[in-house]
């Protein structure tokens, strides 16, 4: 039971880490992408009438979504996103991060 532990261990050690080390230059995408991503997922959201779009006006979604792109620059380059290879993992890096960007929104509404 030690080996496999000690095994999973090691691969999940040794795999590469995609993110940008903290206070690194996030990878450059073209405006017309990062307007086009934030628009789209601010209107998903507020189309699915997901909760949170209750408590926000339209301007604080779309600062979740500037959030959620943010995330990719630091994890992907644009050449990666051009690459539909790359779908699931911008699939589980959004999944991952909109939580979070959903949470520091509601942080500047309490302020």
């Amino acid at each position: 039971m030690k080996t496999l532990i000690f095994t999973i261990a090691i691969i999940l050690f040794t795999t590469t880490v995609k993110a940008h080390p903290d206070g690194a230059k996030p990878y450059w995408y073209p405006s017309s992408f990062i307007y086009g991503y934030v628009t789209g997922c601010a209107d998903q959201v507020e189309k699915n009438q997901v909760p949170f779009t209750q408590l926000m006006w339209p301007e604080q979604v779309r600062s979740v979504c500037s959030c959620v792109v943010d995330a990719f620059r630091h994890s992907v380059t644009y050449q990666e996103i051009l690459d539909n290879s790359t779908n699931a993992e911008m699939v589980m890096i959004a999944t991952a991060t909109f939580p979070i960007c959903v949470q520091q929104e509601m942080q500047g509404l309490n302020n």
